[in-house]
């Protein structure tokens, strides 16, 4: 039986009262400039972004909103949005700097380890079944403890690329397997692509129409992966039968060149060459592939410092200093070479460290801007004058539910750890795409707007089930708690949005509840609608 309106309204203030300013460390406080001053990364950033706009005739947008940022920061950093006492707690505070706290809490915070771990899981094997070689959860097991760590990217690279033994014990298996097969084309595509952002995929079949990549640069990388095999262990189930349990990754001595076709009906052989050029012995002295992931992960290899700037940057900002991300040469030329230039030395020089580097770009003005564009914005093909709108990936939208509605926390544990697992693959299903590629958008179809609005996690958002937030709100109500009206709007704002109320919407929620009887029904009603919005569903 739904309780009445005066009691559901006692809850807000009890709720908002645990929002201790001790939960999250406070932050902001000094200015852009000052904040950048003493960080000389951050300062060579906003040099190279200001003065494109300067050149461009471009205002840019103003800073950020503490609101914005708040929001902003937790979904690129830890994949979520902030819970209510997350967001109160920031927000309530006057620290000085309290931006560049938050970032540093979030940096330490499990998620942000986690976060980074599933973006890197779809995109080195992506979102679909991969067959019962490739166990995601191992993979991504290991790459939440990399992350965790704090291991430098290249060291992280060369596990990934010269990666052995059981995918089960050595998660980094995991992405070889996934494209071992035609030959392992597959492989020398996605290698290429995400880790030296190089797009040689296409010369497979011909040299490079509008590049200087040829058709023996992709079968020379391609040439260090001959010998990769594989071999699937079986084990005793439970009935007494056999069963697969794991694939075992190993390298054999063989021929160390292949051969393709040429477009003149010729057949080409190509040996283990970089793409640089370098060559190793092509004697069975040495394991190939253990050779290509020395060579990519080279600390002096700029091309892959460059390449994982440029897709952190694009993580961070919506598009890269070169877009598309993996797409680097003569015929894509960055649009701040020097800022991008600049932040890869930086990078290489502080050792690889992944979180230095989020650092500097969580510190940048061009991070810090609104999504409000400035005068000349329609200028701005590019040049960061603003922050763009970015839908969030079916995970950071499934985990932000979770955040917002506690929908999860109702009924047992062990129950609610069951049925996430079940919403979670049910927004895999209706929220990836055809390819199950890198693409981590929300893509607006009918399937996923019925996902968000009727599904099954949105019914137990709204329920009011013990654990949940809408059932908390009635637990304290029904406790004899007092709020009035406008903290209890302010704290379902503050839960779906991180934002508080404008003037306006409180007005417009207030009346509502003014003018139907049943408080609960009204309460369940804007939450619902804030969950579905844009809002809601968009990095701003």
């Amino acid at each position: 039986m739904l309780i009445g309106m005066a009691a559901v309204l006692a809850v807000a203030g009890g709720l908002l009262d645990q929002a201790k300013a001790g939960d999250v460390p406070s932050k902001q406080g000094t200015s852009a400039k000052e904040r950048t001053s003493a960080i000389p990364q951050v300062a060579a950033i906003d040099e190279g972004i200001a003065a494109a706009w300067e050149a461009a005739g471009i205002k840019p947008a103003k800073l950020a909103t503490d609101e914005e940022f708040l929001r902003r920061a937790y979904l690129d950093l830890v994949g979520r949005v902030p819970s209510l006492r997350e967001a109160r707690a920031f927000l309530n505070t006057r620290e000085s700097d309290k931006r560049g706290k938050l970032v540093e809490y979030l940096l330490n915070d499990p998620d942000f380890a986690k976060n980074f771990a599933t973006q890197w899981s779809v995109l080195l094997i992506g979102r679909g079944n991969q067959g019962r070689q490739v166990d995601r959860t191992s993979l991504n097991n290991w790459l939440r403890k990399q992350f965790g760590a704090d291991r430098p990217w290249n060291e992280i690279v060369r596990d990934l690329v010269g990666a052995t033994g059981s995918n089960k014990e050595n998660g980094a298996a995991n992405y070889v397997l996934a494209h071992l097969e035609f030959g392992a084309v597959p492989l020398t595509s996605k290698t290429t692509r995400l880790f030296l952002g190089k797009q040689i995929q296409c010369t497979q079949c011909h040299d490079h129409p509008s590049n200087d990549w040829k058709q023996a640069d992709f079968w020379g990388v391609n040439a260090f992966f001959k010998g990769v095999k594989t071999e699937d262990v079986m084990k005793a189930n439970e009935t007494g039968g056999e069963a697969y349990d794991h694939t075992v990754l190993t390298d054999t001595p063989t021929d160390a060149y292949v051969s393709y076709d040429k477009r003149n009906g010729m057949i080409g052989i190509a040996f283990p060459r970089f793409i640089d050029g370098r060559k190793i012995s092509q004697g069975g002295d040495i394991i190939r592939r253990t050779e290509l992931a020395k060579l990519i992960s080279d600390p002096t290899n700029e091309a892959t410092a460059q390449a994982f700037v440029n897709r952190t940057w694009a993580h961070f900002l919506g598009r890269g200093f070169v877009n598309p991300v993996d797409d680097f040469g003569p015929h894509n030329p960055p649009s701040h070479p020097e800022v991008l230039e600049k932040l890869a030395k930086d990078f290489q020089e502080s050792g690889y460290d992944v979180k230095k580097l989020c650092r500097w770009i969580t510190a940048s003005r061009a991070y810090q801007l609104s999504s409000v564009r400035g005068k000349g914005s329609e200028k701005d093909d590019g040049l960061f004058a603003s922050m763009p709108l970015r839908p969030m990936s079916p995970e950071q939208l499934f985990d932000s539910l979770l955040t917002a509605t506690s929908a999860h926390k109702a009924g047992t544990p062990d129950d609610g750890n069951r049925r996430r697992d079940a919403w979670l693959r049910q927004f895999i299903f209706a929220f990836a795409n055809d390819e199950a590629e890198e693409s981590t958008s929300f893509q607006g179809t009918i399937p996923q707007a019925l996902m968000m609005m009727n599904g099954e996690l949105m019914q137990e958002a709204l329920s009011g089930k013990p654990g949940s937030f809408v059932g908390e709100l009635c637990a304290q109500a029904a406790r004899g708690g007092r709020s009035s009206e406008a903290r209890m709007i302010e704290s379902i704002y503050l839960a779906a949005l991180s934002r508080r109320p404008t003037t306006r919407e409180l007005h417009q929620a207030s009346s509502y509840f003014e003018n139907y009887p049943d408080g609960m029904q009204v309460l369940q009603d804007l939450f619902w609608s804030l969950l579905n919005s844009n809002e809601f569903i968009l990095i701003h």
